[in-house]
């Protein structure tokens, strides 16, 4: 252990807030055991946690009230304390709407199922939207805006993004948006991608706002996003507001192999955190080196394109690959122009190659350095594996795309699972 660097653990102390959907409203701050709560990068995710029912103080707050399926939102705050238990500082790495509650009466206990805020949207159809020559981005927030403001809005010819601000029943409502409701027209004042897209969304496709975000953000070189929780406008005697907001990434979000996010095996490794457990895969079953996608129309006049690895930079003849083939057919609400089935097709190979060699299972301590709230979902992280798993030493860095927290509880330490993409050794 001679060089270990002394583990110093943060004190932790986690509390759960739920607040009403719609307006707003705080309604109870309750305990929660046993949580876990993930997150995936440009995805829906879920969370769970049990409220015990034995204790008093807790049912004086409601927890029947504070936790109604589809109406009540719980946003998991972590406080790390000095050791006069004082805080020293407050995040929020998790927010999710309470989709299942399950009371028993032998534990005298309530258990929540709940889903991330980006699975909303897997409830939300897109209404009619045409865009030409559109930054990404913009065509994002346009999906977000719309879904946000119906069916707030039911005239007729409901305004564009951009026309008014938002109507009053959403005034309580601070969660879906970036900075407060953000109906900038397509974009205007807020960061883009540089790149430009032609959509056309009907509502008769029946196609969920969710399908849209993975669909476009998947397409040709793609993006990342994310949506997470903030609480504004704490004060000295003050309580701040929660809300979600939008973090769009251009053709990642996160920090690159970042110098102080190092995990190691290593007990004696004096600059990395403990990686506590680990598994390596390598699957080539959904990896291939051309692709034919086919578009929109039949017979000849059908839209059609191929991609190669080689033209997104993966020399897989110079390796001594065979041909892997694989054809990709999408909706004709999705493939309509041939920029479109362009992109989608590249988009589709690029996301192949990555999926090859995943590290998956990564256990780590959280409350220990790098400690949870320094880094989040979508920056790379470097694991340093000794030679007993893969046959030498060997460090693997790869983009943090899914993190499962099971909070700091009595008896159990906060550690963190967490997933890759686009593993390099």
């Amino acid at each position: 252990m001679a060089g270990r660097r002394p583990a110093r653990a943060q004190r932790l102390r986690y509390r759960y807030h739920f607040t009403d959907f719609v307006s707003g409203t705080p309604l109870a701050t309750l305990p929660l055991q046993d949580a876990s709560l993930s997150e995936v990068l440009s995805g829906a995710s879920d969370g769970s946690g049990v409220v015990s029912l034995t204790d008093p103080a807790v049912r004086r707050h409601d927890p029947f009230r504070a936790t109604v399926p589809r109406r009540t939102i719980c946003w998991a705050e972590r406080i790390v304390l000095d050791p006069q238990n004082r805080v020293v500082s407050s995040t929020y790495p998790w927010a999710g709407v309470v989709m299942r509650r399950e009371r028993s009466r032998s534990s005298r206990s309530l258990a929540l199922s709940m889903v991330t805020i980006p699975g909303y949207f897997a409830r939300r159809i897109v209404r009619n939207q045409t865009h030409v020559g559109v930054d990404k981005f913009s065509i994002f927030r346009a999906i977000l805006d719309d879904a946000i403001a119906w069916p707030y809005i039911l005239t007729s010819s409901r305004p564009t993004p951009g026309e008014l601000d938002p109507p009053a029943p959403l005034d309580g409502m601070p969660y879906l948006a970036p900075g407060r409701y953000d109906f900038a027209d397509y974009g205007v004042g807020l960061p883009l991608s540089g790149v430009t897209a032609d959509r056309t969304y009907l509502e008769s496709d029946l196609r969920t706002a969710l399908e849209e975000f993975r669909s476009l953000a998947g397409s040709g070189d793609g993006f990342d996003w994310r949506m997470y929780p903030v609480r504004v406008g704490d004060a000295p005697g003050v309580t701040g507001r929660f809300r979600m907001e939008l973090a769009l990434g251009y053709p990642r979000l996160g920090r690159i192999a970042p110098g102080d996010l190092v995990w190691s095996d290593d007990e004696n490794d004096a600059d990395a955190g403990q990686l506590l457990d680990y598994k390596i895969t390598e699957d080539g079953a959904g990896v291939n080196n051309r692709l034919i996608a086919l578009g929109e129309g039949s017979g000849p006049t059908q839209l059609r394109t191929e991609v190669w690895a080689g033209s997104v930079g993966r020399d897989e003849w110079g390796y001594g690959y065979p041909l892997w083939e694989a054809s990709v057919r999408g909706s004709t609400s999705e493939l309509r122009t041939q920029a479109y089935l362009d992109a989608s097709a590249r988009g589709a190979m690029i996301a192949g190659l990555a999926s090859e060699v995943t590290l998956s299972g990564v256990t780590v301590r959280g409350d220990l350095m790098p400690t949870l709230d320094r880094w989040n979902v979508g920056d790379d992280g470097t694991f340093r594996i000794g030679a007993a798993t893969t046959g030498t030493p060997t460090t693997i860095v790869g983009q943090i795309v899914a993190r499962t927290i099971e909070p700091a509880q009595p008896g159990r330490p906060e550690r963190v699972t967490l997933d890759l993409q686009g593993a390099t050794a």
